[in-house]
């Protein structure tokens, strides 16, 4: 724990230029600022957010032919070993 120093004065407070007050609801109602709603529950949860983007139904892609794909495997496999084969 450190001590505190005696004979030292405090530091004067900063000049401020501008002062910070609250908006009172009548003046933001005459703004056009939308009130907000109170529920019980406090803070942010994500589920109630509306989306910001399409539905995963619109976006989704075909289903991958994995018999195609095991047959592309294969010949890139088989591609691999004939250049490892063949002399330069």
């Amino acid at each position: 724990m450190s001590k505190p120093i005696p004979d030292r004065p405090d530091p004067e407070p900063a000049a401020s230029q501008s002062s910070l007050s609250l908006e009172d609801t009548v003046a933001q109602n005459l703004r056009g600022v939308t009130p907000r709603i109170k529920s019980g529950v406090s803070g942010y949860n994500p589920y109630d957010a509306a989306p910001t983007h399409a539905p995963a139904g619109d976006l989704r892609k075909p289903p991958t032919d994995l018999r195609k794909l095991s047959e592309w495997i294969r010949l890139t496999r088989q591609v691999a070993a004939l250049k490892k084969d063949k002399p330069e």
